[in-house]
């Protein structure tokens, strides 16, 4: 296996978990920030 050849397919992976990492984050900011509102509310 060439080591150009696996540079990139790190780096798309890396950016993969980044993207799911990132997409974790805001999906519990969000449900934090629904909790908060229903609890105001109710």
């Amino acid at each position: 296996m060439n080591p150009v050849e696996y540079k990139p397919a790190r780096r798309h992976r890396l950016r993969e978990i980044l993207a799911d990492v990132a997409v974790g984050v805001v999906t519990n900011l969000m449900v934090a920030c629904l909790i908060a509102a229903a609890r105001l509310v109710f």
